[in-house]
């Protein structure tokens, strides 16, 4: 059994290091959310790689656009937003 893991801020430096070592380890780790604060297309492409559960996006008013990208990706990411989608990921 794989460990779930939730990354804030996966669009930053950090979070793509983190995502690498989890697409290295798959048999360990999988994605369970991955949150950005603003970079929508960056986020749906990374939770459509990754095939995370939640798709979280810190700017409430870029939802509609994320759920279009991943939508788009071919992504069935669960989109959350604003403050309560942060704290329901993390």
């Amino acid at each position: 059994m794989s460990q779930a893991v939730t990354i804030l801020g996966s669009t930053g430096s950090i979070g793509v290091s983190t995502l690498d070592v989890i697409a290295r380890n798959r048999d360990r780790f999988h994605v369970l959310a991955l949150t950005a604060h603003s970079n929508v297309q960056k986020l749906a492409e990374q939770c459509s790689r990754h095939e995370a559960t939640y798709a979280v996006i810190g700017q409430a008013k870029l939802a509609v656009e994320l759920q279009a990208a991943l939508k788009q990706l071919g992504s069935n990411a669960k989109v959350l937003s604003g403050a309560e989608g942060l704290l329901e990921a993390a």
